[in-house]
């Protein structure tokens, strides 16, 4: 037999009454408090209504304990409706009410496998109610098979439960602004629930639908990444033909901007520096922060690895990938913005065999 408390069937009864209003009384998860993960979760805690709890995870304890200290010393007013848990098991086990809302923000496709099984089997051994839904967000960039899998092993273990891909676009910036876009493996918004609607639009400005196959909307997000990616690299080439050339950077910068080839790389992530100085740009500060080389490098080994096994020949997959590949050879390239790769291609030298070397490759 299911074991459900008795403050949880209050509590469902509760939700249900108020749930087509616009107080609704909801119980929120959120795993994974990294560099995106704290901001999402910061917006969710500072929109909750009144009755709404947020309960948080992550494994290693010091984020989850920063993330506590700073959203409640931010904001008081939520301090009683948020509660950090010492393990995945607990978001079943130690929570007032079963869960409406699971939002993952994890490294890699193992990761996310393993904290919905957690989760899943939890609901398993300590008891479900089969009416009551309680669905998965999975805002993690990983390859779109892995998500498949684990989609069918939720709805095979529990069909009540729903697990849905829902990756952003925007970066850290947009994480921390509340601005971040959602794609979802939705066919249009009418198949986007309106408690899940609010929800997305605590951490973001846009929601679009992608397909109505589980993993489109991770397709949308790799086919959008692998874009960024290709021309980051067209863009630090760019620069560096110009800087060749011996142009003014600034005032090419403001030429691309209005001209052909006006790119997000080369405006909003402009990788020359004092070129925007409102905009407060990785380039500003040693391209620290923002959107990662390594993770850029992920995205380009995802989108090219699943196209394979959609059987589509990316013509520059492999090239980007290559290039990803050499620049994340250095830590100091590796951690820092994607926009670095200017700086990067800077110490490329071409030898008398035509061979490519770093000339600061030793360089950690």
């Amino acid at each position: 037999m299911y074991r459900i408390s008795l403050s949880n069937t209050i509590r469902l009864s509760t939700k249900r009454q108020f749930s087509t209003t616009s107080s609704n009384l909801v119980n929120y998860g959120f795993v994974g408090l990294g560099q995106m993960g704290q901001h999402m979760a910061r917006h969710i805690y500072n929109n909750l209504e009144t009755d709404d709890q947020l309960y948080v995870y992550d494994t290693i304890p010091k984020s989850v304990d920063d993330f506590v200290l700073n959203v409640t010393e931010t904001n008081t007013t939520n301090r009683d409706k948020l509660t950090k848990l010492p393990n995945l098991k607990s978001f079943v086990t130690d929570v007032d009410g079963q869960l409406d809302f699971i939002v993952t923000m994890v490294p890699e496709g193992k990761h996310v496998k393993g904290v919905v099984e957690d989760i899943i089997t939890s609901f398993k051994e300590n008891g479900y109610s089969p009416e009551y839904k309680t669905t998965i967000i999975d805002s993690s960039t990983i390859d779109i098979p892995t998500s498949q899998e684990i989609h069918k092993y939720v709805k095979e273990t529990i069909p009540e439960f729903d697990f849905i891909d829902a990756p952003v676009s925007g970066g850290v910036a947009g994480a921390r602004k509340g601005t971040l876009s959602f794609m979802l493996s939705r066919d249009n918004h009418q198949d986007i629930s309106p408690a899940l609607t609010v929800l997305l639009n605590k951490m973001g400005k846009n929601i679009f639908p992608c397909g109505s196959t589980h993993g489109t909307g991770l397709a949308a997000k790799l086919s959008n990444n692998y874009l960024l990616a290709i021309t980051n690299i067209a863009v630090a080439d760019s620069f560096q033909l110009a800087k060749t050339f011996g142009l003014n950077l600034q005032n090419y910068a403001k030429l691309v901007s209005v001209s052909t080839g006006k790119s997000w790389a080369s405006v909003d992530n402009c990788p020359i520096e004092g070129v925007y100085p409102d905009a407060n740009l990785p380039a500003d500060v040693g391209f620290k922060g923002g959107f990662i080389t390594k993770l850029t490098r992920k995205d380009v080994v995802l989108a090219t690895d699943s196209a394979k096994k959609f059987n589509r020949f990316l013509f520059l997959g492999d090239v980007g990938r290559h290039w990803y590949d050499k620049a994340c050879e250095r830590k100091d390239i590796a951690d820092r913005d994607l926009g670095v790769l200017y700086e990067w291609l800077g110490d490329l030298k071409q030898n008398e065999n035509g061979d490519i070397i770093d000339v600061k490759g030793g360089q950690k």
